[in-house]
């Protein structure tokens, strides 16, 4: 398995990259994925691996397509660059400690099996909210942030790009409603220490483009998702936003003709 980081305007702050063991970032498991423009800003890294993207792959979803056009592993996972993980501190106690280095091969390792089982997509819990659910791992359900693909089993009409914002999302819809089930880890967890932090997609999101992926996903998808409004405390001055309501199992019904 290939993991892939795609980043963008934080060169001197790669949180998910330093939790990593060092022999994973040195043998190639782990790859920085830097905008063209970029390049010479990461020169620190000088045992990552680099994956460059043209100038014309503009944008969190340009670059996904990228990554799995070129990526020579079809089992690979893409991850936001600003995470932190999480273990639970036992199969049946589901608060949660933060995964140790060493115990970063077991967590790749269960995604990779999963993978290897005929999921087209797995994920990882996101920490809020995991310790809602006692079940270890849940079918089409939720995920975020890590995003595991078997390029195998991807259909070949599956679309890139769709969506500014929520475009994992659009993804993972696209393939339940094709009648791929996911599976995603609740032994595992994922975090970031804040939304919409400076870099990344925060150089262009604002609540208008927020809004309009909300609508948008809505449109691709007017079966499954519903579009609500929320009260943002932080974000955004605590404007009120437009957020989704997506049926995942609905979706994966559709798929198989349920």
């Amino acid at each position: 398995m290939k993991i892939y980081i795609p980043t963008r305007g934080r060169p001197t702050n790669q949180e998910t990259l330093k939790w990593f063991p060092q022999w994973m970032q040195a043998n190639g498991d782990v790859i920085l994925v830097i905008d063209h423009d970029e390049q010479h800003l990461y020169t620190k890294y000088q045992n990552t691996p680099k994956m460059v993207v043209p100038e014309d792959c503009i944008g969190i979803g340009a670059k996904r397509k990228y990554i799995i056009e070129h990526s020579d592993d079809p089992h690979i996972v893409m991850l936001d660059d600003d995470l932190r993980f999480y273990i639970r501190k036992s199969p049946t106690d589901w608060h949660l400690r933060y995964l140790e280095s060493d115990e970063y091969p077991a967590m790749f390792g269960l995604l990779d099996e999963w993978l290897s089982q005929g999921y087209a997509h797995v994920g990882v819990s996101a920490r809020e909210g995991n310790n809602r659910v006692e079940d270890l791992s849940v079918e089409n359900t939720r995920y975020m942030r890590v995003l595991a693909y078997n390029l195998n089993e991807f259909p070949e009409d599956i679309e890139w790009g769709r969506t500014r914002v929520m475009e994992d999302f659009d993804i993972a819809l696209q393939l339940l409603r094709k009648g791929k089930a996911c599976k995603v880890s609740f032994y595992y967890a994922q975090g970031q220490k804040s939304s919409n932090a400076d870099g990344g997609c925060s150089e262009w999101r604002t609540i208008d483009v927020h809004n309009e992926g909300a609508e948008r996903l809505h449109s691709l998808h007017p079966t499954c998702v519903k579009v609500v409004e929320k009260q943002t405390k932080t974000a955004w001055n605590g404007l009120p936003r437009k957020d989704v309501i997506i049926g995942w199992k609905k979706a994966y019904k559709e798929g198989i003709g349920e």
